[in-house]
């Protein structure tokens, strides 16, 4: 039999506290006077987390009517006195700890829970149960010490992460966006109507000469405006309008193309039977698309630009091999510092039946099927590649590359400059592939660049024939910085 010796400690330490208050009382000292050892802020029950560390990874024998003991995988300080813990548990079980100011709730997330609590100003020994449905709450609770960080604090560049109802996350910047606290003004959107306005007419006309061409605008939406159902009750606050409604009213007075994905996926959301078969619109550890949602922005887009090229109408979705994969954790789990091997999620994977083999491997080019989308999907490691490093010998999704195919002759494909973000690498492979000439800018410079234009032209024509910009609904600021400056 294996002694316990932490266990052994925490026992000694609470019967000599009995005893002595036991001396105290029989001796009628004024209880005032005995030092308050839990309350000192300098009394640290460090034993106490080698007992949770040893529980953690034992295995509880549970019967049928009981709940599983929930394991804790980690404790992150959001605050000095605020504390993330996450871990497994059973299925969509409600998770309780207490032992902070308060009991704090939540309900799992399939099988992972990450929930919020404060702690006191010291080190807190917290309890964690669980409750499945129509079964037992767990039985032994599992202890934890949660410890104040004065350091701790919310990151300041823009990818802070807050947690939402049933253990999601969201990023505090979706928070603005879905309150209409940074709406533009009057003046702002006359900018910006301007600056598209007067790009529209020196593309179309200056530059083209008799050519046609033409500008589109992609608006991806935040996931939190599609669905807004992860922010906690009174996060945010009632608007009559929001920077993405602004900036697709403003867009529709100029000559500029406008696709309100916004609507497309709303749609697309209530088809509850390609849900179930393709997945959601957008990931659920992640701010991208799912590859579903990517396909959707990918068909919008492509059958705008086939009214003009119908060879380059989009893909079908029986083109593609769609599989239902368990991934790790995307973008949120990481700016919340949580182990993205525990907190994962079930994804469908779109893979395309059709070759990504085109394109040149020339100075400066690169075959589609070259570039490298994901970080490590062997491993289940679905996060896009956002490196931007052309010395390292990697060709990432996220950097600027010309694709420049010459070898389908039989069809007409057309040429274009696209301006993207974050929110389109989930689909700018495919989005490549229907090009003959295409050069993809550098994911988040959303800024025109018209002498451009010519540059990348194809054969005899005076310009690309079509400049396309996909911007995320927080990155709006991004693509009319020139407007705005």
């Amino acid at each position: 039999m294996k002694l316990n010796v932490s266990k052994i400690r925490k026992v000694a330490i609470l019967l000599g506290l009995v005893m002595m208050f036991s001396a105290v009382l029989a001796s009628c000292v004024d209880l005032s006077e005995v030092p308050d050892f839990y309350n000192d802020p300098s009394f640290n029950i460090e034993e106490s987390q080698e007992v949770s560390k040893d529980e953690s990874d034992d295995d509880f024998s549970v019967d049928a009517n009981t709940t599983e003991v929930p394991v804790v995988s980690g404790i992150v300080n959001i605050k000095p006195t605020t504390v993330a813990i996450y871990g497994t548990c059973e299925e969509n079980a409600t998770i309780f700890v207490n032992g902070g100011l308060e009991e704090a709730t939540t309900k799992a997330h399939g099988t992972y829970y990450v929930i919020e609590v404060d702690i006191h100003n010291r080190d807190t020994l917290l309890r964690i149960s669980a409750k499945a449905e129509g079964k037992e709450n767990a039985s032994p609770e599992r202890e934890v010490i949660a410890h104040k960080d004065a350091t701790a604090d919310t990151l300041l560049d823009g990818n802070s992460v807050s947690i939402g109802v049933d253990s999601r996350l969201y990023f505090d910047k979706f928070v603005e966006d879905a309150s209409g606290a940074n709406l533009y003004t009057a003046s702002e959107l006359s900018k910006i109507r301007e600056y598209v306005s007067d790009t529209v007419t020196s593309y179309y006309n200056d530059r083209a000469g008799a050519q046609a061409v033409e500008i589109i605008y992609a608006l991806v939406p935040n996931s939190t405006t599609l669905d807004a159902s992860v922010f906690p009750e009174g996060v945010v606050g009632e608007t009559n309008s929001t920077i993405y409604q602004q900036a697709l009213e403003t867009l529709t007075q100029t000559r500029a193309t406008v696709i309100d994905l916004l609507s497309v996926f709303k749609e697309a959301s209530a088809d509850t039977e390609a849900i179930a078969k393709y997945g959601n619109i957008y990931r659920e550890t992640d701010s991208a698309l799912s590859d579903y949602g990517a396909y959707l922005a990918y068909a919008e887009i492509m059958n705008t630009v086939a009214k003009r090229f119908p060879d380059a109408a989009p893909k079908t979705l029986d083109d593609f091999t769609w599989t239902s994969t368990n991934i790790m954790g995307g973008n949120l789990v990481k700016y919340r510092g949580l182990d993205k091997n525990v907190i994962t999620e079930n994804t469908v994977i779109a893979t395309p039946n059709f070759s990504l083999e085109y394109g040149s491997n020339g100075a400066g080019s690169s075959k589609i099927s070259a570039l490298t989308k994901f970080v490590n999907k062997k491993d289940g490691d679905y996060n896009y590649f956002t490196a931007i490093d052309t010395s390292d010998g990697v060709n990432g999704i996220a950097e600027r590359w010309l694709i420049d195919d010459t070898t389908r002759t039989d069809v007409e494909l057309p040429s274009a400059l696209i301006y993207r973000d974050y929110s389109s690498l989930s689909f700018t492979d495919i989005l490549a592939e229907r090009f003959g000439k295409v050069l993809l800018g550098k994911s988040g410079e959303l800024a025109i660049n018209l002498s451009a234009t010519a540059q990348y032209a194809d054969g005899d024509d005076n310009v690309v024939d079509y400049i396309i910009v996909i911007v995320s609904e927080e990155n709006l600021d991004t693509a009319f910085s020139l407007a705005l400056k």
